[in-house]
């Protein structure tokens, strides 16, 4: 039977996506709260027009809720909870968790996409470049 392995929770925090009704119900917080949060750039979306957070958000709104819990001014919060997840960030595993098996299947869908880019833009350079634009970018080998 073959092994488990733990899942790459950094990857799946970041792929969640939570609209402000689910982030101020998980957090026991008010929507008020997170539109304010948001508004003064505490807490932020996942993109600029897209109204959904990632898990970062629920860490850090949780980490606020805590220090307003205990007292804190919501500025002193809000920095208490940063000065906590860079230390926390430190904490985090990187690529060394990552088996070596799955980083040569990385490294080998990384070549085959930049081998297929090539043959892409070997087609479509000469287009642009008649056209008084568009040759291959730089650095792009192929």
């Amino acid at each position: 039977m073959p092994a488990l392995t733990s899942p790459n929770r950094a990857a799946l925090w970041s792929k969640l996506a939570l609209n402000k009704t689910q982030l101020a119900e998980i957090c026991d917080v008010t929507m008020r709260q997170i539109s304010h949060w948001t508004t003064q750039g505490y807490i932020h979306t996942i993109g600029p027009a897209d109204g959904h957070y990632n898990g970062t958000a629920i860490d850090r709104v949780v980490l606020i809720k805590q220090g307003l819990d205990q007292g804190l001014p919501l500025g002193r919060a809000v920095r208490q909870a940063d000065t906590f997840l860079d230390g926390a960030q430190g904490e985090q595993p990187g690529l060394g968790v990552i088996e070596p098996a799955s980083l040569r299947d990385v490294a080998g869908n990384l070549r085959d996409a930049l081998e297929q880019l090539g043959q892409v833009l070997e087609v479509v350079g000469p287009l642009g470049a008649a056209r008084g634009g568009c040759g291959r970018p730089r650095g792009l080998t192929g």
